[in-house]
């Protein structure tokens, strides 16, 4: 490729990063209730408005706080790999406004585990009893199965201690803190039998070595036809995002699953009604213990 080509190209994408800048903007001026410059936001409103020709007025202040959320993570993700290309692959993240935004995100999987609940009786049985939410992050999804699920108790792991301080207090804060028991604790020395009816196992942040033993030792845990959700990002059709997709799992210590490969994994440790259930940009891989 010669110059003048890789001249466009990278102007080309630097109108994805400004278009990115400006959605961030406008809806960090929406949510703090600011105005800035009069032709500034002449411009910005026009820039806006070819970049999404849907307006943003119909989401609520907690959408806005998401989205916000999700354009920083974006921007905090492509600084960390362009100014530290060098480091090993490792889940490093200590910044309060990324942990809060993946968190958030990884509510999500709670509402595909009721969704798929809805049609498998067995699965919404365990949502009665105690789940383990592995890599709980800022506790997240541990408070979001607390509020969806009145029945259910709540145990995280985690071992990052940014996360974990702020699990502590997002926890403390809900009115569902009493069913949640937030621990510091390495998944891979997890040593409990017949403990738990449904338990969460994030693989994107999790190295192959890590995964093989961490699942050895929550298959035991779980209890009598409770169930394995694995979580793990199938990589896009479109090769451009499967390549950053597959680069973002490396760099965070993980590793790039196939779905068939993980539903052996679980098939191997005696689990039985699995299945791959795509849900968009996270798919999960299902098992049950026998009864």
């Amino acid at each position: 490729m010669d110059f003048h080509t890789l001249d466009a190209e990278l102007r080309r994408l630097g109108t994805s990063i400004d278009s990115l800048s400006i959605i961030g903007a406008a809806l960090r001026l929406r949510i703090d209730g600011t105005a800035t410059h009069p032709e500034v936001e002449t411009r910005l409103r026009s820039a806006l408005d070819v970049i999404l020709p849907s307006s943003l007025n119909d989401l609520d202040q907690r959408e806005i706080a998401i989205a916000l959320e999700l354009v920083a993570l974006h921007f905090k993700q492509a600084a960390e790999l362009f100014e530290n290309p060098h480091r090993s692959p490792a889940w490093v993240v200590q910044d309060p406004m990324m942990l809060q935004a993946q968190g958030q995100g990884s509510r999500q999987n709670i509402r595909n585990i009721l969704a798929m609940a809805e049609k498998r009786p067995a699965l919404a049985a365990t949502l009665a009893g105690r789940f383990l939410d592995v890599g709980t992050g800022v506790a997240a999804m541990a408070l979001e199965a607390a509020e969806t699920c009145p029945a259910l108790h709540v145990v995280g792991l985690d071992i990052l201690p940014a996360a974990l301080t702020l699990a502590r207090a997002n926890v403390a804060a809900s009115p569902h803190a009493a069913r949640i028991e937030i621990r510091e604790q390495d998944v891979t020395v997890l040593a409990e039998a017949n403990s738990y009816t449904l338990i969460w196992l994030p693989l994107p942040f999790l190295a192959l070595p890590i995964a093989h033993a961490a699942m050895d030792r929550l298959v035991p845990a779980l209890s009598p036809n409770g169930y394995l959700v694995a979580g793990f990002y199938p990589l896009p059709p479109n090769r451009v995002q499967a390549e950053i997709a597959a680069l973002r799992m490396v760099r965070s210590g993980g590793h790039v699953w196939d779905g068939a490969a993980l539903a052996q994994e679980l098939h191997d440790r005696g689990l039985l009604d699995v299945e791959i259930c795509p849900h968009g940009r996270v798919a999960h891989v299902i098992g049950r213990k026998p009864g």
